[in-house]
């Protein structure tokens, strides 16, 4: 009896240890799929400002809506069929469920956490400098990353604290 115990508590220190490994390689595997779209993401926006005389897209919050209108031709973020340039066309895909997600009816372009992406243009709708933009000149692009922290759209994602530490930028 005393053997099969410990058999049996040896097995469940294994599998632990197993699905602590299998944990982390997920996440690690996370991490490296949203820098990928993150790289995807700021090449198709490049693409979009050569056409647009070097003006990238602007939108009033930080979600990757405007992203999904500009970038896939569906203007009204509905998911209808494109009626503009489509500088992606993965997103109009309906195989993509993982890269394209609706939050407040409106489609936007997921990271591999299952989180809006946020994007924030370097200049507004009348043309002036936004304060907050981190990277100069062009626009921030960022993930939330693995603890989908923080929440609100409009936290800058810059700050320097808990929420923000593990935030995967471009």
């Amino acid at each position: 009896m005393i053997e099969l115990l410990v058999v049996m508590t040896i097995i469940m220190i294994l599998s632990g240890i197993v699905i602590g490994a299998l944990i982390k390689v997920n996440k690690q595997r996370d991490i490296k799929q949203t820098r990928v779209t993150l790289r995807n993401l700021a090449l198709k926006l490049e693409e979009y400002a050569s056409e647009h005389n070097g003006i990238y897209p602007v939108g009033e919050e930080a979600s990757s809506s405007i992203l999904f209108n500009a970038l896939s031709g569906d203007y009204t973020g509905q998911g209808q069929a494109p009626t503009g340039p489509i500088y992606w066309k993965e997103l109009n895909d309906q195989k993509n469920a993982a890269l394209v997600g609706t939050l407040q009816g409106k489609k936007i372009i997921l990271d591999s956490f299952g989180q809006s992406f946020r994007y924030r243009a370097a200049l507004d709708k009348n043309g002036d400098l936004v304060e907050e933009v981190k990277n100069d000149g062009d626009f921030d692009l960022w993930s939330v990353g693995p603890d989908n922290e923080p929440t609100d759209l409009n936290i800058s994602g810059h700050l320097e604290n808990e929420q923000t530490k593990d935030d995967i930028w471009r």
